[in-house]
C-alpha cells in the first residue's frame, strides 16, 4: 500500500515538472519559428527596424526577452537575427530550474 502511494505520488510530482516546462519549450519553438518567418520576409528592413519586431515577437510569445540580448548581422549575403533569454521553471516545489535559450535565424538574400 505504501509504495502504491510512493509511485503515485512520484507520478504525480513529475507529471507536475512536465506541467510546468511544457510551455517553455513549446514557446520557444513557436519564438523561434516566428523569428525565422521574420528573418525571410523582412531583407531589406533595417536593423532597429528588425529588432523592434523581434521585441513585438517576444512580447506575443510570453518570451523574457532583454533588447540588448538580440542580435542582427548581415554577412555574406545573409541575414541572421540572434536572441538570448533565461528563463526561471518552478520545477518542483522548492526547486526552480534556470534555463538559457538561444534563438538563431538565418535568411539568404538571393539579391546580393
Amino acid at each position: 500500500m505504501v509504495r502504491k502511494l510512493l509511485q503515485v505520488a512520484i507520478f504525480l510530482l513529475l507529471a507536475n515538472a512536465a506541467y510546468r516546462v511544457a510551455p517553455a519549450g513549446l514557446h520557444y519553438f513557436q519564438f523561434k519559428d516566428a523569428l525565422e518567418e521574420l528573418a525571410l520576409f523582412s531583407q531589406k528592413s533595417g536593423e532597429a527596424e528588425l529588432v523592434d519586431r523581434v521585441m513585438a515577437l517576444a512580447d506575443e510569445h510570453s518570451i523574457p526577452l532583454e533588447r540588448d540580448y538580440v542580435h542582427v548581422r548581415r554577412v555574406n549575403g545573409q541575414l541572421i537575427i540572434g536572441a538570448s533569454y533565461i528563463e526561471t521553471m518552478k520545477v518542483l516545489p522548492g526547486y526552480d530550474y534556470v534555463r538559457q535559450f538561444d534563438v538563431e535565424a538565418r535568411a539568404f538574400n538571393p539579391g546580393q
